[in-house]
């Protein structure tokens, strides 16, 4: 009776397993389904209505500008945060932190240079 247990119970999991899985699998499918139809719904509607398609456009530029301009202002506040840490540090461990941070960002910008 053990051994039949042994055997049979890892059996029972694995297959219950299994079909828990394939059951995941279906119910994702499902939703990729779902969203798919609700994307063409709502191309239809915006191929039919040129006005809001343009007005959808419009919004998404601005919000693209905006997200820009805030990453251009977090650019300067480094920028000046940086010149205000150099402003405090003593006379002499300008030239070292100031050649340190050059090698750092020299290989930052040749790495993305590589990249692009």
């Amino acid at each position: 009776m053990a051994d039949l247990e042994e055997t049979l119970v890892p059996l029972v999991r694995s297959t219950l397993s299994e079909v828990l899985n394939a059951e995941g699998l279906v119910t994702e499918a499902m939703r990729d389904l779902v969203r798919d139809e609700i994307k063409a719904y709502m191309r239809a509607k915006l191929e039919e209505d040129q006005e809001l398609k343009q007005e959808i456009k419009d919004a998404l530029t601005l919000y693209l500008e905006s997200r820009a301009k805030e990453l251009l202002a977090t650019v300067r506040l480094a920028k000046a945060g940086t010149k205000m840490s150099f402003a405090m540090l003593p006379e002499g461990l300008k030239e070292d932190i100031k050649g340190e941070i050059l090698k750092m960002f020299e290989a930052e910008i040749s790495e993305f240079l590589e990249r692009v």
